[in-house]
């Protein structure tokens, strides 16, 4: 099928309010069709992978064509350089995040792409690069230490820019880093703390927003990684500890 035809099928399945989920998403309205994640995936797993079709469907300019070229991109196929060309399309944090989803799925070595990324100075190029810090350390049971002190550099070094959304990316890496283990968490705390004293305002901010959430994680014997305290899980777990 060509592009425009899928969009025209995307069209069809539109259900929303754009303006709603521009606004969520933080895009231009007139590049939203109001289409449910949902149904993009149906019509992604219909359609199969097709590398050349999600090539075509990424240059548009609308939301929905976007992931569904995400979806139907192999991308552990690709190059380095084949997906930084992808990454220099992204024009949303949410399409950034989803990329690093689906990226961090496929692709067990991000060591390359993600100092590739971070050193950009385009804002989602950035945020990829710590997105994928972030969905790298959600799959991966264990991280052996030089990857664990890469990444809290990375962290720290680009904790001092003002833009919220990779301040933000920034956090969110920092949190799921200190979810792997009990070490990786001691390692987040402590960055985070140091992130707290900076005199920059953006590394403070990134320092109380992870500590926030890091200060009250708790190992449970059932789950793999560090879960929240004030969870029902974690409530149970530390009940039980009392007793």
């Amino acid at each position: 099928m060509n592009p425009q035809a899928i969009v025209d099928q995307l069209e069809s399945l539109a259900s929303k309010d754009p303006r709603v989920v521009a606004t969520r998403r933080g895009v231009p309205v007139a590049t939203i069709l109001g289409v449910t994640t949902g149904n993009i995936r149906k019509l992604a797993k219909n359609l199969g992978q097709d590398y050349g079709l999600a090539q075509q469907l990424w240059k548009m300019d609308i939301h929905e064509a976007k992931i569904l070229a995400i979806l139907l991109a192999p991308l552990a196929d690709q190059t380095e350089a084949e997906l930084t060309q992808w990454v220099a399309g992204i024009n949303s944090w949410g399409i950034c995040d989803h990329f690093a989803k689906k990226l961090a799925e496929t692709v067990t070595d991000v060591t390359g792409l993600v100092p590739l990324w971070v050193a950009q100075e385009a804002l989602y190029t950035r945020r990829a690069g710590l997105a994928l810090i972030a969905n790298h350390c959600m799959r991966q049971p264990a991280l052996d230490d030089p990857l664990v002190q890469t990444f809290c550099e990375i962290i720290y070094q680009q904790s001092n820019d003002e833009r919220q959304h990779v301040k933000q990316a920034c956090c969110w890496a920092l949190r799921e880093l200190g979810k792997i283990d009990t070490q990786t968490h001691e390692v987040a705390i402590n960055i985070a703390l140091e992130l707290m004293e900076s005199p920059d305002r953006s590394r403070a901010w990134v320092g109380r927003c992870a500590h926030k959430e890091l200060e009250v994680l708790v190992k449970v014997p059932e789950r793999r990684r560090l879960i929240s305290s004030k969870s029902k899980t974690g409530a149970k777990h530390m009940k039980s500890r009392v007793k």
